[in-house]
């Protein structure tokens, strides 16, 4: 029989016990963000907000004295078995404490978390996955929105297009939206709203993601000579491919992006040529001037650690990171789920510009702690001229007339 030294043992017992010790010293934090595909350039602005807060919590201590663990999953473009494969090995294999997202679908993820009770934050925006958390909120109880729908966001670009100071030639408007969930919420609103005010929605196009070539839509407004063009596609390419093309020979139009004026992608490519497009950003901190000095501390530190202003998306995702903690903090356990979840949605938290709290279905409306921040692109970078609610012009900034508007 082969003899085993005693130093064998103790090595043998190192090596079964260390993988366990090294666990129960750092907290995994699930995020599923997509690295690859179109949606990677809003992914990676999601992702600088989450690795912020997460670094934050690290050089601070850490969460419970315990160091938080990044574990990243590529969900690609969100297609529904991608999204149920994150969700089974976030959840599932690395049992992650909570899982940040920002945008992760239009309500796929609600059932492909929902199976699991960790805090589950995402910027879906989607009014179709709302109507799946109301099929069974207590099921559903540990997803959470964080920012309102596609609809009442809408609502909310009209608001505000309809404020600018500038007097529009004609009452027509052009609406181009994507063929998913969120465009087709928006497109719907805003065809909607223009009517209702009194304007002809003289053309509405629904388009597929990956358009790229815009010639026959571009010579179709130039015959109309429309107002205003709103394009609601929350993907960077397409709307840099657009203003590429109609600014070749531009139409006397006002141009909205919606959301799509935020993504980083979007000013980083077109510099000064994007000069005079509008958008919005939803649960928006306003930079590069902030409302307050914790924002404007905050929008600095961004600013410091990335070289470049905040975008769609980085300081809900930060935020959302310390609202989970800070629960964490007060329940005293990361794995206690039901208590941890309880406390998020009884409480909220206080972020730079005040208290946010999700409402009854678990999303965060448009609040004055996370508001709509409507943009002008100005000299190549974004500059705030409303937040909403109320809305209201932002100090500071005003709108310019577009260069290319006789």
């Amino acid at each position: 029989m082969k003899k085993i030294s005693l130093f064998t043992l103790v090595m043998a017992g190192c090596l079964f016990f260390t993988p366990a010790v090294m666990a129960a010293d750092t907290i995994p934090v699930g995020v599923p963000i997509p690295m690859t595909g179109w949606a990677a350039g809003s992914g990676s602005d999601y992702f600088k907000g989450i690795k912020m807060a997460i670094d934050e919590i690290n050089e601070s201590g850490g969460l419970l004295n315990k160091q938080l663990e990044i574990i990243r999953f590529d969900s690609k473009g969100f297609e529904p078995e991608v999204v149920m494969q994150a969700a089974d090995y976030l959840c599932g294999q690395k049992n992650v404490a909570s899982v940040h997202a920002g945008w992760a679908g239009w309500g796929q993820d609600v059932r492909a978390y929902g199976k699991y009770d960790a805090p589950f934050f995402a910027d879906d925006g989607s009014q179709a996955a709302v109507d799946i958390f109301n099929e069974d909120p207590a099921k559903y109880y540990n997803i959470y929105q964080t920012t309102d729908v596609g609809v009442e966001q809408a609502k909310s670009m009209f608001r505000a297009l309809m404020a600018l100071p500038y007097k529009y030639p004609n009452k027509k408007v052009v609406i181009i939206n994507t063929d998913d969930s969120w465009g087709l919420e928006v497109g719907d609103t805003l065809n909607k709203s223009f009517t209702d005010k009194g304007w002809k929605v003289a053309k509405r196009e629904t388009v597929p993601y990956g358009t790229n070539e815009w010639g026959v839509i571009i010579s179709q407004i130039r015959r109309i000579k429309p107002a205003l063009i709103h394009i609601e596609i929350p993907s960077g390419q397409e709307n840099i491919t657009f203003i590429q093309q109609f600014l070749k020979k531009p139409s006397n139009s006002i141009i909205s992006l919606g959301w799509g004026v935020t993504p980083r992608e979007v000013v980083d490519t077109l510099g000064t040529l994007a000069d005079g497009i509008v958008g919005e950003m939803p649960s928006g901190l306003p930079g590069p001037k902030a409302p307050n000095a914790a924002g404007q501390a905050w929008v600095d530190k961004f600013v410091s650690l990335y070289k470049h202003q905040v975008p769609a998306g980085a300081w809900i995702a930060y935020t959302a990171v310390k609202a989970w903690a800070n629960a964490v903090v007060k329940v005293g356990d990361a794995y206690d789920f039901k208590a941890v979840n309880a406390y998020i949605q009884k409480h909220g938290y206080e972020a730079e510009m005040g208290l946010i709290k999700w409402d009854k279905s678990n999303v965060l409306r448009a609040q004055s702690g996370a508001p709509v921040v409507h943009y002008q692109v100005q000299g190549g970078e974004l500059q705030p001229i409303f937040t909403d609610p109320p809305l209201t012009s932002y100090p500071g900034t005003t709108f310019k007339k577009p260069r290319w508007i006789k």
